[in-house]
């Protein structure tokens, strides 16, 4: 029986277009197996992996359904609430990576569509581009980013000083397209059913911990802070029958393959 893991791997054109590429950039420029762990930037590795596990122990905490709920009685309009999402997916990818934000907010707006009747494709796609135009930002908001900061030499503040014009512009811009794409239109709410329960002690220990992550980042020591963050989640939820870090763990392994 092959694995779903493997099956996806036989389906991916793109990948198998990459590897016929590796193949002839191979040929013309070759290089020895040893050097393979160089060309790696370990630095960015390890800050993602650093900012998913934080951000799935959050996740695991079950906090987003709560939020969701919240959310869902707050707003009048259709034009607030998708305003609203994109502005919270344009912040949470200044310093969660825009990928990370993602994960966050389309499983929120999945959420909403419990509450509430919502153009859920439309602003998934605005979310989208949101988390692109937030995330130029700041050192941390994409992948990029945290390698030219890495290869720039400019401070965490510096390097905001330096985008901050264009990320303004991009986000003014899609706050525009945002206004005429999603109209004035009541939102019509379901009834609801039991409240959903989260744990409080998770979210604010992945805060902290968060907090320790960014405080490492600064001070060059990545990999001791993505450590730290793995080691500071609790080893099991209430009553010990959720292990949060192992959990955690497991679930960023998940979202990236």
């Amino acid at each position: 029986m092959t694995l779903p893991f493997v099956q996806s791997l036989l389906r991916d054109r793109f990948l198998h277009l990459l590897l016929i590429i590796a193949c002839v950039l191979s040929a013309i420029v070759p290089f020895v197996p040893a050097s393979w762990p160089a060309a790696i930037d370990w630095h960015t590795i390890v800050t993602l992996s650093g900012l998913m596990l934080l951000t799935k122990g959050i996740e695991l905490s079950g906090y987003f359904d709560v939020l969701g709920r919240k959310m869902a009685r707050r707003f009048v309009t259709e034009r607030q609430l998708a305003i609203f999402m994109v502005l919270a997916a344009a912040l949470l990818s200044t310093f969660l990576t825009n990928d990370v934000a993602l994960f966050i907010v389309v499983p929120l707006t999945l959420t909403l569509k419990k509450w509430c009747a919502i153009p859920v494709n439309r602003l998934i796609i605005f979310e989208a581009l949101a988390v692109n135009a937030g995330s130029l930002l700041t050192p941390i908001g994409n992948p990029q980013n945290i390698l030219l900061w890495g290869r720039s030499g400019l401070s965490f503040f510096g390097f905001i000083g330096q985008m901050l014009p264009l990320a303004a512009a991009m986000m003014l811009t899609l706050l525009a397209l945002c206004w005429f794409c999603f109209p004035a239109k009541r939102l019509s709410y379901q009834s609801s059913d039991r409240a959903p329960s989260w744990q409080p002690k998770l979210v604010w220990s992945c805060l902290g911990l968060y907090v320790v992550f960014l405080t490492a980042l600064e001070m060059n020591q990545a990999l001791w802070g993505a450590g730290a963050g793995a080691a500071g989640l609790p080893g099991a939820g209430p009553g010990g029958d959720r292990p949060c870090r192992l959990v955690a763990v497991a679930g960023v392994y998940g979202d990236v393959y």
